[in-house]
Parts: structure tokens; C-alpha cells; sequence
């Protein structure tokens, strides 16, 4: 199995990161470029691998996750085509000389995306001064850090999002932030919503056009906001744009599950026998049911993303 393989590349510690990836164990699209970056660190730092070893684990690795979670996820096939640019040119380099670039360059991404994160929380927080009552939907580090950055104490509702239990991972931090906690089935989120002022959710990946891509229920709650005219906002870096659809190159795969262990470990085998558990985790939301996407340029209605996310991939091609 290829995947057993991939893993097998990598240092013992970096193995659990692995499976924390491809297991669902960690969401979010910018803690798993973490965790990539982390374990490209861990071959580079491997004593037991040399120059030859390093290089050629690290492109198997990258290649692993760009042909995987990168095809569901633009910003985590960016993140890692910026972490192995210039790969090739470290062939003829000693080996210590290959180890301290790819760390450099893993330590440069992670700087950039520091400062990008920490303006567009500084937008959200910025928006929400007069809120007092929020929704938040689905594991996102973006969401999650931008709700225990805030200031002062407001009302927080979680849904479950038991389909990949993406609502739980968001209770530690509202907590331990002293907000007012609610944490809700996600079949009443119609009713939580009509406490709320806004809604706020992560995304995968952003088309141009404002289209946004983000795990399922995300489409049930931008109709329900839509129904009771509460503004649904998309934080997003800009990093998660993908501007492929531009030319007419759609590949964002359906990013297929299996939904039996979440919904069914409790049952008798012979219930789970003839049971297709199979769907997915990522779906699309159209842009006339977002209000505004927060990124680090500024909040920007989906209307007015197109020019920023052209010149942002501008951008990219001199990383």
C-alpha cells in the first residue's frame, strides 16, 4: 500500500504526524501544511539519512501530499510547492548544506503565514466589535485562533459537525478564551442561528470568483443564513486560492470517506453488513451565500476577490 510506503520514509516521530493527516485526526487545511512542513524538517534532520536519502524522501513526501490532500486543497499544494522549490538545484550542495536550506525555507513559510494569519485576525476582530453573539462551523485553525483572540467575552455557538467531529476541537479554545460556550447538535442550527449576528467558517480552497470549498454541512449552514439574512463570513488566507478555473482546469476532487467508523462503531457487525457508509468531506458554497471572505489583504466581498487572488498568484511565481 502506498501510503504504508510514504510513511515508512519518514523518522518515528513524524510518523504519527503522518497518520494524524491522513487518518482525520487533525483538521484544517493549515495545521496539516504544519505538519507537512514538520515532518520534511524531520528527514532533513534524520542523521541517519544523507544527501541523496534527504532529497529524495522529501520529494516523495511532497509528491504524497500534492497528488492527495493538496488535490482537495490549494493552499496545502502551494505551501508544499513552496517548500521544496529549488530542490533540484540542492543536488550538487553538501549535505549539511541541504539540511539548513530546506529547514530555512520551511522556517520562511511558516514566518510568512505568521504575519499573514495575525493581520487577517486583527480584520475579524475588527468586525466583530459590536457582535455579541457568533456561530462558528467546523474545525478551522483560522476560525479557532481568531475566536480565542478576541478581547472580551461573547456568546459562542458550536455545532457538533458530527459527520468528522469538527465542532469539539473548537470548545478547548472558546473555553479557555472565557467565552460563553454553547455547544450544540448540528441539526439545531437553525434555531441557534436566529441568537446570532454572524457566522464564521474556514475554507479549503477559494475560487476567484469567491467560490469556497469547505467540509460538509458547510453548504446546510450557508443556506440557513441565507433563509435568516445572517452574514456568513469565509477567513481565509490567501494562500488557499486556486485561480486554475481561470483557464478552465477544475480539479478539485470529491475527497471520498468512509463515514462508518464516526457513525457506526457501536453497531453489531451483522447491522453494518450491506451498509454503504461511503460520501464525502468537501463540498462547494456558492459566493452569493457569503457575505465577505477575511483575508490578509482586507474583507473583501467574493465580487472583489478576483483581481486580489490574480495578482496574489502573480505573486506565488517568484517564491
Amino acid at each position: 500500500m502506498e501510503r504504508d510506503k510514504i510513511k515508512a520514509l519518514l523518522p518515528l516521530r513524524e510518523q504519527q504526524l503522518f497518520e494524524d493527516i491522513v487518518t482525520s485526526r487533525v483538521l484544517g487545511a493549515n495545521c496539516h501544511i504544519r505538519l507537512i512542513g514538520e515532518m520534511i524538517a524531520g528527514i532533513a534532520d534524520a542523521p541517519e539519512n544523507g544527501r541523496e536519502e534527504i532529497l529524495d524522501k522529501t520529494r516523495q513526501i511532497a509528491d504524497f501530499f500534492m497528488q492527495t490532500r493538496g488535490r482537495q486543497s490549494r493552499a496545502i499544494y502551494n505551501a508544499v510547492c513552496y517548500y521544496i522549490k529549488g530542490l533540484d538545484a540542492l543536488s550538487d550542495k553538501g549535505e549539511q548544506e541541504v539540511r539548513e536550506s530546506l529547514t530555512a525555507r520551511i522556517r520562511s513559510y511558516k514566518e510568512k503565514s505568521e504575519r499573514d494569519m495575525k493581520t487577517l485576525i486583527s480584520y475579524a476582530k475588527n468586525l466583530t466589535e459590536n457582535m455579541d453573539t457568533i456561530m462558528i462551523f467546523d474545525y478551522s485553525s483560522t476560525v479557532n485562533d481568531f475566536v480565542a483572540a478576541l478581547d472580551r467575552k461573547i456568546t459562542v455557538y458550536i455545532p457538533e459537525s458530527r459527520a468528522l467531529d469538527g465542532g469539539r476541537p473548537f470548545v478547548k479554545s472558546a473555553v479557555r478564551a472565557g467565552h460563553d460556550v454553547h455547544f450544540i447538535p448540528d441539526t439545531t442550527m437553525f434555531s441557534a442561528l436566529k441568537s446570532c449576528q454572524a457566522a464564521f467558517m474556514g475554507a479549503e480552497t477559494v475560487y476567484p470568483d469567491g467560490t469556497v470549498f469547505n467540509t460538509v454541512g458547510s453548504d446546510i449552514l450557508a443556506v440557513l443564513c441565507e433563509k435568516l439574512r445572517i452574514p456568513l463570513y469565509v477567513l481565509t488566507p490567501l494562500i488557499k486560492t486556486d485561480v486554475r478555473p481561470v483557464t478552465g482546469y477544475i480539479r478539485l476532487s470529491p475527497m471520498p470517506f468512509d463515514y462508518g467508523p464516526r457513525l457506526a462503531s457501536h453497531w453489531e457487525e451483522k447491522e453494518r453488513e450491506g451498509v454503504d457508509f461511503r460520501g464525502f468531506k468537501l463540498l462547494e458554497v456558492a459566493p452569493e451565500y457569503i457575505r465577505a471572505l477575511i483575508t490578509e489583504e482586507g474583507i473583501l466581498p467574493p465580487y472583489a476577490l478576483f483581481h486580489v487572488a490574480m495578482e496574489y498568484a502573480k505573486s506565488l511565481e517568484g517564491l
